[in-house]
This record gives structure tokens, sequence and C-alpha cells, in this order.
């Protein structure tokens, strides 16, 4: 069996992720014996050791295909790179005549689709005609999202979908004068950076968001679009998503991975916000029953349509627990997130099939100021300090990324038996890796970090 992994990330003419190249390098935590690896830069090899060695892949055993640089540069695996006649001489060499069993793709993307074809391996792509006709859009759009759970009876927050600027001044309006905070969305951003809260009142924290703004009347809210619809829309390109915002609430997900024979449950966690999305939790840990099973129900209800349209990969469903209790869905994602690895990889394979049982793991961006000299320093400092995951316990400190180059970050996961012990593992992390920890870099520089999503 030959598997083909494809890096990519977002559609480039939706979205584009910033440092994408590094954010995409978790896809050597799915490879196996005999795969290709095709992504945007060729990951440090002590960081594909490192991962390896956990997974129990050989490291010998997996292959990687950088494509020359596109009309992008290299940050993003873009259609040119998949294309260009150089990238399929080296994939075919890589493949030294291997047919390919199945191609996985971070992202549903028609140039995955053009990709197969070339290589005469238009099986091995699930979902092949839904994503040709472009259909990783609409399992990743807000907008659409609304659509499909609205017509299932899942619950979503007040609100609607806005194609036009004086459609989202009345739903906007509507929400303020009833005296609700609102949020606005950009169709397609991640990790909350295209959402901005607005209120009557000040003191909303823009939590999810980029920031709040306070508009008082009618006329402010007109002035707020003339200056962001342009940017919103992406000049009046995509819809905008305005809905009630709840204050304090928490953030959950449900992910699912949808195949030919159905609809297959994988994990939940909630989002920790800071504002934008820093951590997460795996497990979502605290829930009341009712708040736990109506999470995971209404998510597979989320599937079922998806399925019938011939959507065939990972989809993660977004809610939000209000201070009362209620539970509201936000959004989907119909790709391999952020959060994929975390369940099914580290989780699953290395602290067990039954890891939700009785483990939490808690995976998080490092903190502006934290920093590491290099991955293999990094390993050896969390090695020493005697942090590093113990498979014989299940407990113990992973690093979920390659170093950051930006600023010398890496992503940490911690696995241990409740909260407060993952906590004390982060205290321990801090002392190496904070400013001015036994392990950090002497002169970090600060970022946007790459968000959650």
């Amino acid at each position: 069996m030959t598997r083909l992994l494809i890096g990519n990330d977002f559609n480039e003419d939706l979205f584009t992720r910033i440092a994408a190249s590094w954010s995409v390098q978790r896809l050597a935590w799915f490879a196996q014996d005999g795969d290709v690896l095709v992504l945007p830069v060729h990951p440090e090899e002590e960081f594909l050791a490192y991962v390896t060695s956990l997974t129990g892949t050989r490291r010998s055993a997996i292959e990687v295909v950088v494509p020359p640089a596109g009309r992008a540069g290299e940050d993003l695996l873009t259609a040119d790179r998949l294309s260009a006649p150089a990238f399929l001489t080296a994939l075919r060499r890589a493949l030294a005549g291997r047919p390919v069993t199945d191609i996985l793709a971070l992202w549903p993307d028609t140039s995955v689709a053009a990709l197969a074809r070339a290589l005469g391996a238009e099986h091995a792509v699930p979902g092949l005609g839904f994503a040709a006709q472009s259909g990783g859009a609409l399992v990743n759009s807000k907008a659409v999202f609304r659509a499909v759970a609205a017509g299932v009876g899942v619950p979503v927050p007040e609100g609607a979908v806005c194609a036009t600027r004086e459609r989202a001044e009345s739903a906007i309006t509507e929400l303020l004068d009833a005296n609700t905070p609102v949020v606005v969305k950009q169709d397609y951003s991640l990790g909350g950076k295209g959402n901005e809260i607005l209120s009557r009142v000040p003191g909303i924290q823009p939590v999810g968001a980029r920031r709040t703004l306070t508009l008082t009347d009618t006329a402010k809210v007109r002035g707020y679009l003339d200056e962001r619809w342009a940017e919103l829309s992406r000049n009046s390109r995509d819809p905008v998503v305005v809905e009630r915002y709840y204050p304090d609430s928490t953030s959950l997900f449900a992910e699912y991975l949808i195949t030919d024979d159905g609809v297959e449950f994988g994990g939940t966690g909630e989002m920790i916000m800071a504002p934008l999305a820093k951590a997460q939790v795996v497990p979502a840990q605290g829930l009341k029953p009712d708040a736990a099973a109506g999470l995971v129900e209404h998510g597979r209800r989320l599937c079922v349509p998806l399925h019938a349209m011939g959507y065939r990969g990972r989809l993660s469903a977004d809610a939000v627990l209000t201070r009362d209790s209620e539970l509201f869905f936000t959004e989907y994602n119909g790709r391999v997130t952020m959060s994929t690895h975390t369940y099914a990889v580290i989780g699953a394979r290395l602290a067990g099939l039954d890891h939700a049982d009785d483990r939490v793991v808690v995976e998080r961006i490092w903190p502006d100021g934290w920093s590491a000299r290099s991955f293999a320093s990094a390993v050896s400092a969390l090695t020493d300090a005697g942090l590093a995951y113990d498979p014989s316990t299940r407990t113990g400190v992973i690093f979920s990324s390659a170093l950051d180059l930006r600023d010398h970050s890496i992503m940490q996961c911690v696995i241990a038996e409740d909260l407060t012990r993952a906590a004390a593992y982060e205290h321990r992390l801090k002392e190496l890796f904070g400013p001015g920890g036994t392990a950090s870099r002497t002169d970090p520089t600060g970022k946007e970090n790459a968000a959650c999503g």
C-alpha cells in the first residue's frame, strides 16, 4: 500500500494562513511506512526523526517531495506547484512504480483531484467528484454552514447570512437593538481572525475575535460597514455572517470522519481563546451529560447531508456553550484541522484508543517570548528535565510542531491524568522555554501566532 499525503493548506483563492509551510508539517504525524509526503518546504530532519520515533514509523520508509516554488513562493502548496512538470517527475521517481492506493490531503482542493488524474490515481481520492467541483469551499464556508445547520435542525445563534451591506446593516441593527452583542464573520477566515464583535456598550472582551467595537446607534453601524464591508466580504465576493455573540461562553468542537460507509466519530475538545485560538483541550472537560451528548449528536447530524452530497474526509463541528448552558453551533470545517492529529494520533496512537477515559491532552501555542535555541536542543532539554512523554505512564510532554523559525517557538502537547497535573507540566516548561528560561533562546522575536483551526 502506497499512500500520498499532501500538506496543502486552505485554498489559496479563499484564505491564506500566516506561516502555512510551518503549520502543515503536522502532516508528519499521519505518516506510515511506505508513504510519500508532499510538503511546501522540506521539514527539519530532527523534527521528522522525532515524530517517527514516537509513532513507530520508520523515517527511512517515508519519502518527502517538495515541488518547485510557485507564483506565491514557497509557503503554500498552490495549484501551480502541484501541477509543475518537475514536481510530477520527482513524485513519480519517489513512487518508483508503486501504485498509489490512497491520496490524503489536508484540504479537499481541486488541485488534489487534478494531481490524482495526472497520476492515473482517481480511485485513490475519497470524494473525488465533490472535491473536483470546488466542494471544499462548501464544507468550509460559514455561510453555507448556517444554511445546512438550520436545514437539519442544528441550533445556531440568531443571525443572518448577508450578501449585501444593506442586509448586514439590518441584521446588525436588529441584534444590537435587542441589547445583544454581535459577531461579524468573514466567510473563510480561521481561528477567529476574521471576526469582529460589535456592541452598544463598552466592556465586551474580544474573545474569539480580533477586536470589539462600540456602535451606539444606527449611524455608527452604517459608518462601520462603509469602512469594513470591502474587507469583510472580499469586495462583495463572499457573504458575511452576522450573529449573536455570547460573552463568557465555552468554545467546543466535535470531529468526525465521513467515509463511503457513513459517519465515524473522532473526538471532542475545547478551544482556549486568548483572545484568538491559542490552545485546545482534548477531550472536552467538565461538560454536563446533556451538553456532551448534544455536542456529539448535533455534530453528527451536520455530517449527514455532507455525506449525501459526496464529501469524504474530516469534519469538525464547532459550537459554543453559553453561561446559561445553551449549546449553539457556529461553523464547520471540512478538512484535516489543527486538532485532528491531537486526538487521532497523539491521543489515540500514543496515549491509547481509550485515552479519553483517563487522560487529558492539552496542546498549546507557545506564548510570545517563549523560545528554543533549536528543535534538537528543545528535545534534549525536555528529556534532561524528565518531562518527555513516557509510554509506560502515558504522561508527559510532546512537541507537536516543528520549530517556527519566525520566533523559535514550538507547539507543545501535554498528556496528563487531569488538568491540574497538565498545568504542573506547563509550569515546568515555562522554566525551560519562557522568557529567561534555561533552555530558551536569548533573542526571541515576536510574531502573530498561527491560529488553531
